[in-house]
């Protein structure tokens, strides 16, 4: 069996909007004299890999610790899109994307996660790619930057179709190395009382 860890590594140095990075610092350590290692780690809950609620876009939707777990776990299928642009409707198209599957994305920019400059010309998608993937009913999509929405959004249409319908968004995905095809997606976010977004570990499993 052949695991593919798709996650970002957290730490101080990730990408993030504003000045939102992780910050871990040790309380204690053996080197000093303590009986063990212990950490403090400070957070939002939309660092690095991580999942959107419908919770984060539409008032009253599911959250982390409400949401059906199936939406993280399942079959999932994993596609390459060059474009220079946004992806649209006529982009995913010739894919024949099959209903219930988990969606992931990749456009090549999963280097950018382990640059710590925020890249904002990032590609996201559109709104019509949007409703295409509604209209296939998918059960999550995924991609390899930290958002579906352009950078310069302000209305985020694209997170509001997806999770107005119920289906959750993840984003931060490592997917360089992982080859075009279907496979089985663990990506379970924490249990955050009313939690909007959770870090996710995020594997993939060889079918």
């Amino acid at each position: 069996m052949k695991i593919h860890d798709i996650t970002a590594t957290i730490g101080e140095t990730l990408p993030s909007y504003g000045d939102k990075r992780p910050n871990i610092s040790k309380i204690c350590t053996i080197a000093s004299g303590a009986p063990y290692n212990f950490s403090k780690f400070h957070s939002t809950t939309h660092t690095g890999t991580h999942a959107d609620m419908p919770s984060h876009f539409i008032d009253g939707g599911a959250a982390c610790d409400n949401i059906a777990l199936s939406k993280f776990c399942g079959r999932a299928r994993v596609i390459r899109i060059e474009t220079d642009t946004h992806i649209t409707r006529e982009d995913l198209l010739p894919y024949e994307i099959p209903k219930g599957i988990i969606l992931l994305l990749n456009t090549g920019q999963s280097k950018y996660m382990s640059q710590p400059e925020l890249k904002k010309d990032f590609v996201a998608l559109t709104p019509d790619a949007a409703e295409y993937l509604v209209e296939c009913d998918v059960k999550t999509v995924g991609i390899d930057y930290l958002s579906v929405d352009p950078y310069d959004s302000e209305d985020y249409p694209v997170h509001k179709i997806l999770l107005g319908r119920g289906i959750p968004v993840l984003e931060g995905l490592v997917l360089d190395d992982v080859p075009e095809g279907d496979y089985i997606l663990s990506a379970f976010p924490l249990k955050i009382e009313d939690g909007d977004g959770s870090p996710v570990r995020a594997l993939l499993v060889e079918l």
